[in-house]
Order: C-alpha cells, then structure tokens, then sequence
C-alpha cells in the first residue's frame, strides 16, 4: 500500500491505521514546490519541514518512506494554468487540478513501478463500488466539516478504484488528533495548512505578475452606471464578490460583479448584482453515475464547503447547465461546481458562465 504522506496528522493516521489493519505500508513524499524565500516551513503540504515530518512519522511508525521530486509536473499541471487563469480574469481551483493530475495520477504510477497495487491518502471522503451503476462512487466523509469531495470531484474510475481512504468514516479532525497523541505520533499537534501552498509571501495578483513576467494587465473600475470610478493594478487582484480594495462610493459598499481581461475592467456594483440562478460549467466529469441523457436534480455548491442548494443539471456539449432554486452568490468562473445526489458525487464542472435568470 504506497500511501501519500504530506507531514501532516491527516497522512499519519491514514498510514498507520492502514499498518495496524496489517498492510505493506509505504510512506511517499512529494516534493512539489520550493519557496522562493527558503524559508522550510513555508509552503505547507510542499514545504521542506513538511517531507521532514513525514519522515518523521514513517520512522516512528517503522514503515519505509519514500521522496520523490515533481516540481516539473506540478508547475505544468498547478501553477502554470494557475498564472493562466488569473490572467484570463478567472479564480481557479489549484488543489482540484493538484488531486486529479499530480498527486493521484503519479501515486498510482509508482505504485504500479514498486508492486505496491493500492493507494492512500489522508483525505477527508469515502469510496465504495456501487453494484448497481457498474461504477466506483465518490461520497461525503462522515465528518461534514471536514469534508473534501469538492476537491477530489476530478478523480478517474481508475483512481477512486485503486484508492483508500482511511479517514472517511472518523467522525472529526479532534478524532483523529487525538488517536494520533494516543500512538505517541510527533505529528499530532502540527498545524493545519488551509492557503495555496506555494503563494507564501505577498498576494496573488504580486505571484502572477511576478511568474508572467509582468504580463498582468492593469485597468479601471467601472461603476455600474458605466462610468470609471478608479485605477487599479491589474485583474489578478480581483474576483467576484470581493469588496477590499475597491473605490469607496457615497452610494454604499461594492463589490466586483464582473472582470474583463481584454481591456483589464474591474465591474463593480451593490452586492444586488452578485446574485445568480444560473451557471454553465465547461470539463465536465461524471463521478458516481453514468451521464444523464436530460435534465437530473441534484444538489450542488459553487465552492469548497459552500452550502449545498437544490439545482436541475442538464448535460449540454461539452459542458453542465446548472439552474437553482435560489439564487447563489458570486458565482466565480473559475472555480467548481459539484453535484450531489445525497451522499454521492454525481458531477461537477468548471464555472464559465453565470446569469440572474430565475428558474421557470
């Protein structure tokens, strides 16, 4: 059993609750991002201090642990279309694409290479074969809070096929916290790591000028009358629903309602304006079910830990139609939608496109 270690508790208790259940466990460490500064804390799940600790905890748990270095593949397949997508004036997921195309894509190839069939990770979801559908399912960890679904929706029937995931059915992170302390792992206090891993220092819209060579195209607010309320650095800096950063208005609090990369427009308007009924999404996946011929209702949620809202889904080429039953708020291109069918993933997509229209 090859099992992701990040250094994090999460891993720890993953791989040592799958060495107790008397499996060949093997700890491996990606080694997916250098910080600029040095510093080895920085970084999170991708800082030095973070492989030291895994190491750590293999040592204590007296499993092998394993490093392997994917700062090219990480920069081609996170940070790249990361810089990209700021760029083109949309927010993106980089953990999404991290989960589907570094680390489980390459955790099941070196399984394959060392003969180890299985793999795992610390993540907060569970799997299972569903007889019915002919198809793996991917559902919501039994722990609602700390649930990750929303950033594992990409996975393959490959990948949820060879993948374990031990911590799916703990109850909460204190749970698991405490089990840890309870084996004696050095891990069990470290901090949690929430933020892009490798945007540690400065903004995001100071890393994508700085990774595009100074491409980042600055411009003007546009109020919701038309006219120009102000100057602002570049788009980089802005997503929708944001109100820091803005011009103050007599009129009241705005927010950015739309960001248009060709002239480098910041729309900003009352928060009346961020309210939709309606998305399309683009890359589509279907999870836990075959793809639909017509329209399904599900629930979905437009971000991580968003709340959940009834919607009627309708596959379209090359893309989802979302349409809800109350409006969603800032809905953000860029960012994901994903649907649920009680506990199971059915689909999700990347948002295009969002508009007012109510349901009819």
């Amino acid at each position: 059993m090859l099992v992701g270690m990040s250094g994090g508790v999460d891993s720890a208790v993953a791989a040592a609750l799958l060495s107790e259940e008397g499996f060949e466990v093997v700890g491996i460490t990606m080694r997916l991002w250098t910080d600029p500064s040095g510093d080895p804390t920085a970084g999170g799940c991708c800082s030095l201090a973070g492989v030291e600790a895994a190491r750590r905890t293999c040592a204590e748990l007296g499993i092998e642990h394993v490093v392997v270095d994917l700062h090219d593949e990480f920069e081609r397949h996170v940070v790249q279309p990361f810089v990209d997508s700021y760029l083109s004036g949309t927010t993106p997921n980089p953990c999404v694409l991290c989960n589907r195309f570094v680390r489980f894509d390459r955790l099941l190839r070196l399984a394959s290479q060392m003969g180890l069939g299985r793999v795992a990770t610390g993540h907060y979801v569970r799997s299972d074969y569903d007889s019915g559908s002919g198809r793996y399912a991917l559902r919501v960890a039994r722990c609602i809070e700390k649930d990750q679904t929303y950033m594992l929706y990409r996975l393959t029937q490959d990948q949820l096929a060879a993948a374990i995931f031990p911590l799916g059915e703990m109850p909460s992170k204190a749970t698991v916290r405490d089990w840890a302390r309870s084996r004696g792992l050095s891990v069990a206090a470290r901090r949690e790591s929430q933020d892009v891993c490798f945007v540690t220092a400065g903004g995001y819209g100071e890393f994508v000028d700085r990774r595009s060579g100074g491409r980042m195209r600055a411009g003007s607010f546009i109020a919701e009358d038309g006219r120009i309320a102000g100057a602002h650095g570049g788009i980089a800096n802005f997503t929708i629903g944001q109100r820091k950063g803005l011009p103050s208005s007599a009129s009241g609090p705005k927010y950015v309602t739309g960001i248009e990369p060709a002239s480098g427009a910041i729309r900003i308007g009352p928060e009346a304006d961020l309210w939709s009924y309606r998305l399309m999404a683009v890359e589509p996946v279907w999870v836990s079910i075959d793809e639909p011929v017509g329209p399904i209702a599900l629930r979905g949620r437009i971000r991580y830990n968003g709340v959940m809202s009834r919607a009627v889904v309708t596959p379209v080429s090359g893309g989802l139609r979302a349409v809800f039953d109350i409006p969603q708020r800032a809905v953000t291109p860029g960012q994901s939608a994903v649907f649920y069918d009680d506990d199971r993933v059915c689909c999700g997509g990347i948002i295009a496109t969002a508009t007012e229209g109510a349901p009819r």
